[in-house]
């Protein structure tokens, strides 16, 4: 029975560290990506809404503008966007 507890107690410490240090990194991960946001290092993408790195992300420029994608999906979403507005004005 004493090595049913024991064990029992030394899951929940290995629990416990394991969980608080996936905690403390997920925290670590956000606060860095805060930080590259404020810099100007990483960018929203204007059709999923999810911040990309400019080095990383995918470029089109529309009207003198360069607007950076974290997918070629987003892109081709967005510039398919474009295209239809412009039909749709002339």
């Amino acid at each position: 029975m004493w090595k049913f507890v024991i064990f029992a107690v030394a899951a929940f410490i290995l629990w416990k560290m394991f969980a608080g240090d996936m905690n403390r990194r997920k925290q670590e991960a956000k606060k860095e990506q805060e930080t590259l946001i404020a810099k100007g290092e990483m960018v929203k993408d204007p059709v999923c809404g999810s911040y990309v790195s400019i080095e990383d992300s995918v470029k089109a420029s529309e009207g003198g503008t360069v607007r950076h994608f974290c997918s070629y999906e987003c892109r081709d979403k967005f510039l398919r966007q474009i295209e239809a507005s412009k039909n749709k004005e002339g």
